[in-house]
């Protein structure tokens, strides 16, 4: 099984790091990243009080009269779902259980081999369900032409460099997807040719399909073409963007204004959703008839992101922000202003704005968007103390 995972590793004895190195260059990770820290266990305590963690934790600790204090400390400043993998020197089966009933992953003994560690990941994720699941952020436009697909290119691709993680996006709207135009991408087999055999979708597949866009966003094309021979199915599309999303911490769909089985099934299961809207009369109504369906729909989940697009506060006929949340109770999580130029330079080039606009509001804006979507904020410390079990049950 070729792994996708990120991994951050803190070893403490020269030859664990020597055989870290080696499981970095192994195939089975190939398309991993694992990160090499020095320090053991008490650098990983220190550096998650200020950073966000990955999917594997590999923790090296020589005290071991300090591991479970230690692992206490790390399970304060870890996120839920983080696995943790730890390299020790005692060989206690006491010890080992104490450990597992923790919420432990796995325990290596020292001297470990890279062979070793490798095994131990595919322990981890042998199991299909098991596998790290990405993000799923669905965009969807109130109306035709308000920009959502501009903003769902420009997140995905400010995702990848904010978060240094690859990145899927995935262009739905078969018929007017325009990801060949706006990344300058070739692509001799689309997204249209993936749903087409969906008994034959599979990982294979689905690389053959996608092409690269830079070192982190991968691009699954639409064809754009306004004749398709039939609308995908409902199954058809859950299989692509669950595979899409084992193949990445992050999935960015762009759907179509089409209201179909597999749109409202999208929109209802995606970890975040942005509703596009500019600040006029129509987008407000229809605006409000997409809350109305999605927010029960989503019980549970985190409810629909509202963002106005083209904000030009010189323009008196547009709506405000007051008024979409006057009238739907829903504040806009962010406005984007009107900047033809901007927008326009990075269409003409095949660009994304943050490569033509590297620093002023808009470049900020669009940073925002695409870090509160992704969930990659810094974890902060918190104060009150758990064991690693209340940390994995939550």
């Amino acid at each position: 099984m070729i792994h996708r995972l990120t991994i951050d590793a803190f070893a403490s004895d020269p030859e664990t790091a020597a055989q870290l190195r080696q499981v970095q260059l192994d195939r089975q990770l190939g398309k991993s990243r694992l990160t090499l820290e020095s320090g053991g266990l008490a650098a990983a305590v220190e550096h998650y009080a200020h950073a966000a963690t990955p999917q594997v934790v590999i923790v090296e600790e020589d005290d071991a009269s300090k591991l479970l204090e230690r692992l206490e400390h790390l399970a304060e400043v870890c996120v839920q779902g983080t696995k943790v993998v730890v390299i020790g020197a005692v060989n206690d089966i006491t010890l080992y259980r104490t450990l597992m009933e923790q919420g432990v992953s796995d325990y290596l003994l020292r001297p470990v081999t890279a062979r070793q560690i490798i095994t131990a990941m595919d322990r981890l994720f042998a199991d299909p369900q098991a596998a790290p699941r990405g993000r799923v952020i669905a965009f969807w436009g109130a109306r035709g032409g308000v920009g959502a697909s501009t903003l769902a290119q420009n997140t995905a691709w400010e995702l990848g460099r904010a978060s240094q993680d690859a990145v899927v996006y995935v262009d739905l709207d078969l018929a007017f997807g325009t990801s060949v135009l706006a990344f300058n991408v070739e692509a001799k087999q689309t997204v249209a040719d993936a749903l087409a055999h969906p008994e034959r979708l599979d990982e294979v597949l689905m690389e053959r399909c996608m092409v690269d866009y830079d070192d982190h966003l991968q691009v699954l094309a639409s064809p754009g073409d306004y004749r398709p021979a039939a609308g995908p199915t409902a199954e058809a599309v859950e299989r692509l963007v669950d595979l899409a999303a084992r193949a990445a911490p992050a999935v960015v769909l762009d759907l179509p204004r089409l209201w179909s089985d597999w749109t409202e099934q999208l929109l209802a299961a995606a970890d975040e959703v942005v509703v596009v809207a500019t600040p006029d009369f129509a987008s407000l109504r229809d605006v409000k008839s997409v809350m109305d369906i999605l927010t029960p729909r989503r019980n549970g989940m985190a409810p629909p992101r509202l963002v106005l697009n083209r904000l030009d506060p010189a323009r008196k006929t547009q709506l405000t922000a007051k008024d979409f949340e006057d009238t739907i109770k829903l504040a806009p999580f962010l406005a984007i202003p009107s900047d033809p130029q901007a927008f326009g330079e990075a269409a003409n080039n095949g660009q994304m704005v943050g490569e033509v606009v590297k620093s002023g509001k808009l470049a900020a804006l669009l940073t925002q968007l695409a870090v509160s979507l992704g969930g990659k904020a810094p974890v902060a410390r918190k104060s009150a103390r758990k064991g690693l079990l209340d940390w994995l049950k939550r």
